[in-house]
């Protein structure tokens, strides 16, 4: 297949696209009270001493970390179809996932379309600063999150606290504010002031094990393995930009289900109004096309991307 361009390509990828979209997003609808089901009952047995804290805790970060995948899809509106009578189903899901995940919606659904819009441009890019690196730098990254978060209204009510921060970690933060934005920042302020609020009084109230170890600790794990799927894996080693090349296909045995359908990335930047559980099927409808177009395609994918007769070889 050769390469396509202007309103031939633009007419031969809607083609494609059009059966997966326009649909009410009953599958993200039932992942997002799956996920929230099965943390109230891990939260509830444990707190009753049905199951210990040693199977409540990875219980718990499984089911926080499955709630992204819903709150992604809320963000690009799949839930409701683009449906402007149904907006407040993306708006509800969103708003609680994101406040369950320490993440204001209002504020990451700003920072997601940037990302969209500006993916691995160095000062527009606000991804960049917590996917580019190494995993290690994942992790400390994911530490010192998991540290500064809750104190971020301390340190807007105390400033002169600021001093007691490394000057390399104050410029950060500076540049991520500014990479996120006045709108950004601004959404993000009453969500974690929330969640500080809830952390003491949890705290207080005799509550810490489910405030702390079923809930605040367990989202940053999960958090940090959002980051390596979907930040840092897709977009490795972040250098290249284009609508073709700034992220990639990348499989592996079990990507698919590891990934939900991202190991396929690509395919979301190029069309985010498809849902996740779609992606792996435009694949198949796409592949000569994306091939033909100089796409990104690494892993497993590579190999079936090429000409049936040269598989084997």
């Amino acid at each position: 297949m050769e390469a396509l361009s202007g309103a031939e390509r633009l007419q031969f990828e809607r083609e494609r696209i059009a059966p997966y979209i326009g649909k009410i997003g009953l599958r993200s609808i039932f992942n997002f009270f799956w996920y929230i089901t099965g943390w109230v009952l891990t939260a509830a047995l444990v707190t009753a001493d049905v199951i210990s804290i040693w199977v409540g805790f990875p219980l718990a970060v499984f089911f926080l970390q499955a709630g992204y995948m819903p709150m992604h899809e809320a963000i690009h509106n799949t839930l409701s179809a683009g449906r402007s009578h149904l907006k407040w189903i993306d708006r509800c899901v969103g708003s609680i996932t994101g406040w369950l995940l320490c993440e204001s919606f209002v504020a990451h659904r700003i920072t997601h379309l940037k990302h969209h819009t500006h993916a691995n441009e160095h000062g527009a890019d606000p991804d960049l600063l917590n996917a580019k690196g190494t995993p290690s730098d994942l992790v400390q990254r994911a530490i010192l999150g998991f540290v500064l978060y809750p104190l971020g209204p301390i340190f807007a009510l105390v400033p002169p606290l600021r001093r007691l921060m490394p000057v390399s970690i104050t410029a950060r933060l500076g540049e991520m504010a500014k990479l996120r934005g006045p709108e950004a920042m601004k959404a993000s302020k009453a969500v974690v002031l929330s969640h500080l609020l809830v952390l003491i009084a949890g705290t207080a109230l005799g509550l810490a094990q489910l405030v702390w170890l079923l809930w605040y600790v367990p989202v940053w794990i999960g958090r940090l393995w959002l980051s390596l799927v979907f930040g840092w894996l897709p977009h490795h080693p972040h250098s290249e930009t284009g609508r073709y090349r700034d992220t990639r296909v990348f499989t592996f045995v079990g990507s698919t289900f590891l990934i939900r359908g991202h190991d396929h990335h690509l395919l979301h930047h190029l069309f985010p109004i498809v849902p996740h559980y779609y992606l792996k099927s435009l694949w198949r409808d796409t592949t000569a096309h994306l091939v033909a177009q100089g796409a990104r395609i690494e892993g497993r994918a590579a190999k079936f991307a090429l000409p049936r007769s040269a598989r084997n070889l």
